[in-house]
């Protein structure tokens, strides 16, 4: 008998309800029978996203992340279990609620399955976007602490470079290039469906940094780590990246720059299991700008009582040399310990692990502990409501050494190798000065007494939970909720010793800083899925909300009563100082997608999203972005199924989105800020109004192709893309007229188009062998038509590290030449057209010339002159990046994979040199003593002459120091076209045969491995490592990659350890 229809449709409206008001009760009502299991390949691997489909009706569901899945059917009625590059199998239900099936078949179920945009298990071969995804347990063979650093080389169109090699040290990620020139470029991480915290302290915030302490550069200064960081690589289940327009546009303005999806692990059914795994690991630094030891320090060739810089007289025969850098960095070593258990029934399973890293860094003091604790549960509530929850705990202690221009790598390459440095302090504890008549500001800065005597310390409680719920209202029909809380505690410690070099000029100083971080959201949204004929058809309709809340106070003072006592009442009280600086955002959004799949090979997406933003003006807070996409299946044709020969498969995609970025909070409106001076008061701050503020409009247009063949053994995933960015949201200058220095003003054009893709080839796979080579290729351009206000170069602070060299964003070539003209600016194409209308270009200084390229020289002096504007000198981008990816599987128990990266071309500022000769400490200075013609013309007037007065002026460079100190200008340490080669990672694993093990019943499964990380580096670039970053992540626009200064190369690490399950 047909259940009354009027009381049907009582119950669904009584289940959502029940659902949005979270009350959970007992219906007492007839359903069918609920048929769950799991799915599994011939492997024995679970399969995500496996189709289980009632025959003959609409009503289906695919496996989750676990390989589970739950539909309700009636006895007798068929059950379709399909996958693509399976055999599809039909069963008929029974008496039994459980199902397992394993489908046979070759495919590579990781790379046709991915989690994609709001958590949900989707088919990748039915995407009409650019995605792509790596397994947990791959990063997690990489045996890196930072799971995001696993993932350079092994996701196409992704770019990472790591600020520092510093335990617990930061590292920025980019996505198919520069999306904005003034703003954040790191793309949107959500976990398990909710965004989550993924930023850098950024340091102007502090007291410090507002008192021009330091020269207000404290995001190049210092690697304070990142929220990234936080994250336990052994609770991520697979790491999915969205690269593609329609899928960032579901995000709206938050996946302006793509998105990276984080599935965590969830226990399985079944008896509980443990799981312990470890890991010992010690690490040294093995590359170092070089040297020289044959001059000492002096001034034009001379002894000098207080100058630290090498221009003095050669060492006398026989000195002795102290190995300073040998000395100082120490070999660093690290252990990890992982605890999991898991288990459950199938109404609930649970998860909880824990993690204990203790890391020690090459740099002494330098150490990063963190202890992780999660539990996650997959429960189901009734028959109709079902829910995954998890709640994560984290504690970090970081200790940080100084670094930049005063800091452990600066530091120790200037002090004089004719003294240890070991021996800092004297008898009475007091600062071992290596010049006669210095004092503790301008004698060489002793790295140890900088380390041991200088602290920063941070200590990090962070907390985050997430609730999803599901309610199934019909086969056809469920809702989802998701709620997330993400919120940090960070308390830190900065001291300075007034005998350090820092410290001294403020006769110590002292800032204690509270970082306190907050995110709630919510998002809720409705799915339908239902089939017209031969049209599947999907619909999405929901809303989110994203507030979010920081709030940094800091306290700071100078001049220590007692020069070791750590403490702010150790400070004298008239230089006490305090800033609280709070910022709030809410985001508000709806958002819609309908999807309709015709017979599996035409699929055509349309989404949209209307956001609310608190950043931006009333007038324009609210801005809508649609999205469209299409995918031709043309393998699954009807006329060319199983007839198109070795192409197993075959897609054409194509998308569109526009997209955009917000404005940086409090900033549209002028603000009052308190005044530090007699009276107190308040006046306006730096910042004018801008009521018309708009966001940032990123325009991307993508292209691409998948294909398949020999039964998927060779995969081919290649994708072109085109973004344009509009009304970019800068910082910039006003005319003082107004009253104001600065605002954020709509301007500039960019243009970023480029090429990313992978080409997967399973080589061997057989019963004993099976060898899989992953190549994944990234290229990418980035234009600036203009800039805002008609300005020539817009660039970030941070990135001006040392000298007058920046990463800036330059006009076109062809507005730079009809800008700089005069005879003391001169825009020179072969030099200056490097980097021009681009967004990751160098700028600085370079040599006058006359038209023709001829350097000018002083008459008067022989020195080159120099062109003192900032004008491109080099272009940071390379023309590729290649990730190649090993992995060897030998019977099942001997594994091998590796890691090579690739770079060609493009830029980099090698600043070290430029500050080792500045200071006499190059060995590009050991030809000091000779005479020295620089080749170029006399500006003499003639420069522009058919017959120029060529230089033969000479001079001795050791007589002659200004010309090290201010005629060399930055253009000579940009080193072009830098090519490298570098081993990221290898590892080789054994599992221990189950036949030994079933000789005992404690241990189910154990296998050891040995890993290292970094082990080689091909480059011809003459600095330490190119693979560098002058910032941290907190920097906007394209950041500081390519700019070496003060910072470390990576260390070379070796490891080993074991895992097992009980």
């Amino acid at each position: 008998m047909q259940p009354n229809k009027h009381k049907t449709c009582y119950l669904r409206k009584e289940r959502l309800c029940l659902f949005l008001f979270f009350a959970f009760f007992s219906i007492s009502v007839t359903f069918a029978q609920t048929v769950s299991g799991v799915i599994k390949g011939a492997d024995g691997e679970t399969i995500i996203g496996a189709t289980v489909q009632i025959k003959g009706t609409d009503i289906g569901t695919v496996t989750d992340v676990n390989g589970v899945y739950s539909i309700q059917a009636n006895p007798g009625q068929e059950l379709i279990f399909s996958m693509i590059g399976t055999e599809t199998q039909n069963v008929t239900v029974g008496t039994s609620n459980t199902i397992d099936v394993v489908l046979q078949g070759s495919v590579l179920i990781d790379e046709v399955v991915i989690i994609g945009a709001l958590g949900i298990v989707q088919d990748k071969r039915k995407l009409v976007y650019g995605a792509q995804g790596v397994s947990g347990l791959e990063l997690k063979n990489t045996q890196r602490d930072n799971a995001f650093q696993s993932l350079q080389g092994r996701i196409s169109g992704m770019t990472l470079t790591p600020t520092s090699g510093l335990a617990g040290g930061s590292v920025s990620i980019n996505l198919r290039g520069v999306t904005s020139i003034g703003n954040s470029n790191q793309p949107l991480i959500v976990m398990d469906g909710l965004p989550i915290n993924s930023g850098t302290f950024n340091q102007h915030t502090l007291t410090s940094d507002a008192n021009a302490v330091n020269a207000n550069i404290n995001n190049n200064r210092d690697d304070v780590g990142s929220r990234l960081a936080e994250i336990n690589p052994n609770d991520i289940e697979s790491i999915t990246v969205l690269k593609g327009p329609e899928a960032a546009a579901l995000y709206g303005n938050e996946g302006a720059n793509g998105v990276i999806i984080i599935t965590t692990k969830k226990g399985k059914a079944g008896s509980g299991k443990v799981t312990y795994s470890n890991r010992f690991t010690t690490s040294n630094i093995t590359r170092f700008p070089e040297v020289q030891t044959t001059y000492g320090r002096g001034v034009n060739g001379v002894a000098s009582l207080n100058d630290a810089d090498y221009f003095g007289p050669a060492y006398p025969a026989g000195t002795t040399f102290y190995d300073n850098l040998g000395n100082f960095f120490q070999r660093g070593n690290n252990m990890r310990h992982d605890l999991a258990l898991e288990g459950g029934s199938e109404r609930i399973t649970y998860r909880l692990s824990g993690a204990y890293v203790d890391s020690k860094g090459n740099i002494p003091t330098n150490t990063y502990n963190q202890t992780n604790l999660s539990l996650s549960s997959d429960f189901k509530v009734t028959s109709w409501l079902k829910g995954t929850s998890r709640f994560a705990t984290t504690q970090n202690n970081n200790v940080i050494p100084p670094g930049g221009s005063q800091g452990y790598l600066t530091g120790t390459l200037r002090y004089p190798a004719n003294y240890d440095m070991r021996e800092y302090v004297d008898e009475a504890g007091i600062r071992t000065l290596t010049l006669p008549s210095a004092n503790f500001g301008n004698d060489n800065e002793n790295s140890f007494f900088n380390v041991y005597k200088n602290a920063r310390t941070e200590k990090t409680t962070r907390n985050t939970a997430n609730v999803t719920l599901t309610a199934d209202i019909a086969p056809w029909w469920n809702i989802t909720g998701r709620f997330g809380a993400d919120t940090y505690n960070t308390g830190a410690n900065r001291f300075f010793h007034p005998e350090s070099n820092i410290g001294f000029g403020r006769a110590g100083w002292i800032e204690n800083y509270i970082d306190v971080g907050k995110i709630l959201n919510t998002t809720i949204f409705t799915t339908l899925n239902k089939k017209f004929g031969d049209i599947s058809t999907n619909f999405i309709l929901g809303t989110s909300v994203d507030d979010r809340r920081n709030e940094v106070s800091t306290d700071y003072g100078e001049r220590f009563y007692l020069p070791e006592f750590n403490s702010i009442n150790n400070t004298e009280p008239t230089t006490q100082r305090n800033r609280t600086t709070l910022t709030r955002t809410r985001l508000v959004g709806i958002f819609a997608k309908a999807e309709f799949n015709y017979k599996e090979f035409l699929i055509l997406s349309l989404t949209g999203r209307n956001d609310n933003s608190s950043t931006l003006p009333k007038e324009n807070n609210s801005y809508f972005y649609p999205s469209a996409g299409l995918a031709f299946n043309f393998t699954e044709l009807p006329g060319l199924k199983g007839k198109t020969g070795p192409l197993s498969f075959g897609k054409l995609r194509a998308s569109f989105a526009n997209v955009g970025n917000p404005a940086p909070p409090y900033k549209i409106t002028s603000r009052l800020v308190s005044q530090t001076s007699t009276g107190g008061g308040f006046l306006f701050d730096f910042f004018g109004d801008n009521p018309a503020l708009k966001p940032e409009s990123v325009k991307s247009f993508e292209i691409g192709t998948e294909l398949g063949l020999w039964n998927d053994r060779v995969m081919l995933d290649l994708s072109y893309y085109n973004k344009s960015i509009t009304d970019q949201i800068v910082t910039q200058r006003l005319s003082y007229g107004t009253g104001f220095i600065f605002g954020l003003l709509n301007g500039g054009d960019v243009q970023t188009n480029g090429i990313d893709g992978s080409l997967d080839i399973n080589i061997v796979q057989n019963s004993t062998i099976r060898w899989n080579v992953i190549t994944n290729f990234t290229k990418y351009k980035t234009a600036v038509a203009n800039l805002p206000a008609q300005v020539s170069e817009y660039y970030d602070s941070d990135t001006w590290a040392i000298g007058n060299a920046r990463a800036s964003a330059f006009a076109p070539a062809d507005v730079l030449a009809s800008r700089f003209t005069s005879a003391t600016n001169l825009f020179y194409e072969p030099i200056n057209g490097r980097g021009a209308g681009t967004a990751t270009a160098i700028g600085g200084w370079s040599y006058l010339r006359n038209t023709k390229g001829d350097v000018l020289i002083d008459p008067l002096t022989g020195f080159p002159l120099r062109n003192a504007n900032f004008l491109p000198i080099g272009d940071r981008n390379p023309d590729f990046v290649i990730g190649l990816v090993n992995d060897f599987k030998i019977k099942n128990n001997l594994s091998i994979s590796f890691l090579l990266d690739i770079r060609k071309g493009g830029d980099i500022f090698n600043g070290n040199e430029l500050f080792l000769y500045q200071t006499g400490l190059s060995k590009r200075t050991l030809d000091r003593d000779e005479p020295l013609i620089v080749p170029g013309v006399l500006k003499d007037g003639k420069e522009e002459s058919e017959t120029p007065t060529v230089n033969n002026i000479s001079f001795i460079p050791s007589a002659n120091e200004l010309y090290y100190s201010v005629s060399v200008q930055p253009e000579d340490f940009v080193e072009r076209d830098i090519n490298w080669m570098r081993l990221r990672d290898l590892t080789i694993g054994y599992t221990i045969p189950s036949k030994i093990l079933s000789k005992q019943n404690a241990i189910k499964e154990a296998s050891v491995f040995v890993n290292g990380t970094d082990l080689f580096l091909l480059t011809n670039y003459s600095g330490a490592d190119p693979y560098v970053s002058t910032t941290n992540p907190a920097t906007g626009g394209a950041g500081g990659f390519g700019m070496d200064f003060g910072k470390t190369s990576l260390p070379r690490t070796f490891s080993m350890g074991l895992n097992v399950t009980f």
